[in-house]
């Protein structure tokens, strides 16, 4: 028996604990979330194993090496000779390579997630607001639908006039629940990069991602940074020398170029220098992209200020009115939602210019796509 009350007690111990805990709240801190989760993720995970795999072929090359030297001797036919000499020094050369291609993937990924994180958070952010517009837009209908109950009873209005109010009230809780869904769904998806339970629920965004005048280098400083960072070419520079050490290699033991195994490695090498290229025009057009996409949405800055300013402009003089009594609250309700929906477009627009800098910075890193790397 005290075993089972102790048992009790501590189930509802647990349950208090778990309640309190919960009650507490759980802020959203993107910066945070992406720093504490990203390595739990399942690509930069993928990206772990890729290297541990690496570095246990690298190790059983090296030690494969020295049984390949013991069997050179000038007496093999050139056949064997060259798979000699490509056991002791070409295998290791390919797993290091092997090392740091998935080394400098790992990077790419834990930039796509970051990319990926930070565009859902904007999502997120933009639901919220619109989920506050329509709270609001709910709030006016409530009230407006309680008014006219009231002045039903007083003989005011018709049963029309409150039919009337009672669709819009009903059309603004839909919308409402709605908006609300849709804020859900959005967390959800952002719980989903991280791998972390999707119905993890947060009380409130700790911090906004905007910006609305960014500072923005020359087209050709970006241009140069991506062919100077981005993975492809650092990979592809790395791999244009593996295939320069193979191809030494053959040469060794068939130098003529006109030996089959010498077009090989030359050919090789020739494909090496060639996606290369090809890569880095492929760069270019990323980055000129993203680069004009920038530029695009810092012009649309303007005209969003412009139409909030009116929109203030258009409320407190609203406000004065209904202060004094010469405006109705429908009227005065709806500038407010006016003035909402007016901030709800300029911060989506920040945060889109915030989105597109992050984007061209990382692009002219090592970047955040690694289905571009096809070595």
């Amino acid at each position: 028996m005290n075993k089972i009350k102790i048992l009790a007690a501590a189930v509802v111990l647990s349950f208090c604990t778990s309640t309190m805990a919960f009650a507490q709240g759980n802020t959203l801190d993107i910066d945070s979330l992406i720093s504490n989760n990203i390595d739990s993720t399942y690509e930069v995970k993928n990206a772990d194993i890729s290297i541990q795999q690496a570095e246990n072929s690298y190790n059983q090359a090296a030690k494969n090496a020295s049984s390949y030297a013991d069997q050179l001797n000038d007496d093999l036919d050139t056949y064997t000779k060259l798979t000699v000499m490509q056991g002791m020094s070409v295998a290791p050369r390919q797993a290091k390579f092997s090392i740091y291609k998935y080394t400098e993937e790992k990077e790419i990924v834990e930039n796509k997630v970051k990319v990926d994180a930070y565009t859902q958070y904007t999502a997120v952010m933009n639901s919220k607001d619109a989920l506050d517009l329509q709270q609001q837009k709910f709030d006016n209908s409530e009230q407006l639908y309680d008014s006219a109950k009231l002045k039903l009873n007083l003989g005011v209005v018709t049963e029309a006039d409150v039919k009337q109010a009672e669709v819009s009230y009903y059309d603004a809780k839909a919308s409402l629940n709605k908006a609300q869904r849709d804020y859900d769904l959005q967390i959800m998806k952002l719980n989903q990069i991280f791998d972390i339970d999707v119905y993890v629920k947060y009380d409130t965004p700790l911090k906004d991602k905007t910006e609305e005048a960014p500072y923005i280098r020359s087209y050709d400083d970006y241009v140069s940074d991506a062919l100077e960072n981005r993975g492809e070419i650092v990979i592809g520079q790395e791999n244009i020398n593996l295939k320069e050490f193979e191809y030494n290699v053959i040469k060794g033991v068939y130098p003529s170029k006109y030996e089959t195994s010498n077009k090989i490695g030359q050919y090789n090498l020739d494909k090496a220098k060639d996606t290369l290229e090809l890569d880095k025009l492929y760069i270019t057009n990323d980055i000129n992209k993203l680069y004009n996409d920038l530029q695009t949405k810092c012009k649309m800055i303007d005209s969003k200020k412009d139409a909030l300013a009116l929109a203030e402009k258009n409320y407190n003089t609203a406000l004065v009115k209904y202060n004094v009594g010469v405006l109705s609250k429908i009227d005065f309700d709806s500038q407010k939602v006016n003035l909402k929906t007016a901030q709800n477009d300029l911060k989506s627009l920040q945060r889109d210019i915030w989105m597109a800098q992050f984007k061209l910075n990382t692009a002219c890193g090592i970047g955040s796509d690694i289905s571009k790397i096809t070595y």
